[in-house]
């Protein structure tokens, strides 16, 4: 471990008050902890920046598996429904990390101002298109993340000084060794556009029944054009990540205290059997036993 990295740890740990999330004075800016490992569990990612400091977390997404420790970074670019496990943790050394939630139009004007400097960015033929970068964080990046958690603990610092500091992080970020298959993916000329407008009309429309065609023509691609960068992007087919998001709406109303036939039917589904079953077929147990397993 980095000197760096555990001066990291240290602003995590006193930011923190045991296991589990806190979210701190800088909007979209939190620390976690997790004092021992945990079994694969659903979860919804969205777009967001995460710096591990200590210990090992593994996503899901699909057939596709990204683990991630102490020194890597973690970027998510689209809302993801994933699977998500704690495989290295323990009680005197538990994981720990940061995370940074993305303004997209923010990133995207950041490319803007960069490539208005340098040219706009070209496609990296040997970078698959992705949501989904994981990396080796340089110091420039745990250096900016460190004086994130430091001005978090004063609130006129966070306000008046954190703006700036996310700036500079999307900075480093769109220019590192990952910045221009980044650029591509965000620039108006990227594969990632026409999918994050069908990912933003599914997400606006999940009380309707949506149908592969009806995506494909909002991205302006031929069906079998659209299933295919869809799929290669978000790591999953369409439909499932439209049945995956369906639930896990569901399961925040539930959370929310909606009874579980109003839940159905406000994420799309006409028979509450097949809401009920594919429930409990997703996360393993079904609607009614949602809050106890909160």
């Amino acid at each position: 471990m980095t000197h760096k990295i555990q001066c990291f740890n240290d602003y995590v740990n006193q930011l923190l008050l045991g296991d589990g999330y806190a979210e701190l004075n800088i909007k979209g800016v939190g620390v976690f902890q997790a004092s021992q490992r945990q079994a694969k569990r659903h979860a919804f990612y969205e777009p967001l920046i995460c710096l591990m400091g200590q210990g090992a977390k593994r996503c899901h997404v699909g057939d596709s598996a990204f683990t991630y420790q102490a020194g890597d970074f973690f970027i998510n670019f689209l809302p993801m429904p994933v699977s998500t496990e704690v495989v290295q943790a323990e009680k005197d050394k538990p994981l720990l990390s940061a995370s940074l939630a993305i303004d997209l139009v923010r990133l995207a004007d950041m490319v803007l101002r960069i490539e208005r400097i340098e040219g706009r960015s070209k496609e990296n033929a040997n970078e698959r298109s992705s949501s989904l970068v994981m990396g080796k964080a340089d110091d420039e990046l745990v250096d900016l993340f460190i004086k994130l958690l430091k001005l978090s603990r004063n609130p006129m610092d966070a306000k008046i000084l954190g703006e700036s500091v996310i700036d500079e992080i999307y900075y480093r970020i769109l220019t590192s060794e990952h910045g221009y298959a980044l650029r591509t993916l965000l620039s108006q000329y990227g594969g990632i556009q026409p999918i994050s407008r069908v990912v933003g009309y599914i997400h606006e429309n999940t009380e309707k029944s949506i149908q592969i065609q009806e995506l494909a023509n909002i991205a302006n691609m031929s069906k079998t054009s659209f299933f295919n960068a869809f799929k290669q992007i978000m790591h999953v087919p369409p439909m499932q990540y439209i049945k995956s998001s369906k639930l896990q709406k569901a399961q925040t109303l539930l959370i929310q205290g909606m009874s579980a036939n109003e839940a159905s039917f406000q994420v799309g589904y006409n028979s509450f059997s097949q809401f009920s079953r594919e429930y409990k077929r997703f996360f393993g147990y079904p609607p009614s036993h949602t809050q106890r397993a909160a």
